[in-house]
């Protein structure tokens, strides 16, 4: 009797050793997938962010709303005229004479 209760212990022990195993892949794919999904919210938010500054920066200098800044744009009321030319052409890599959302990106430091 004694020996058919430990093969009977037994067994019940070996088989629940792959639903536990199941079980222990689930939850870390779950953890896995909820690391995914706050990342992916972190990075909607900085993008987001970058957006908005963007946009902002927009709002304020492009005066013909063409999604870029010309030269008089940018300078618009400033008083140190020639600052603004210099730092307008610093940020102008490709020299087509307007700034471009990237250029607007890298400029604000995003």
């Amino acid at each position: 009797m004694k020996k058919t209760f430990y093969l009977l212990t037994c067994f019940l022990l070996l088989g629940s050793l792959p639903v536990m195993a199941q079980r222990n892949r689930n939850q870390a794919m779950q953890k896995a997938m909820a690391a995914k999904r706050k990342q992916e919210a972190a990075e909607k938010a900085k993008r987001d962010k970058i957006s908005s500054a963007i946009d902002d920066f927009l709002e304020d200098h492009d005066r013909n709303k063409d999604g870029s800044v010309t030269l008089e744009e940018f300078s618009g009321s400033s008083t140190d005229v020639s600052g603004a030319a210099d730092k307008f052409s610093q940020f102008n890599k490709n020299r087509d004479r307007y700034l471009s959302k990237k250029e607007i990106q890298e400029m604000l430091g995003l």
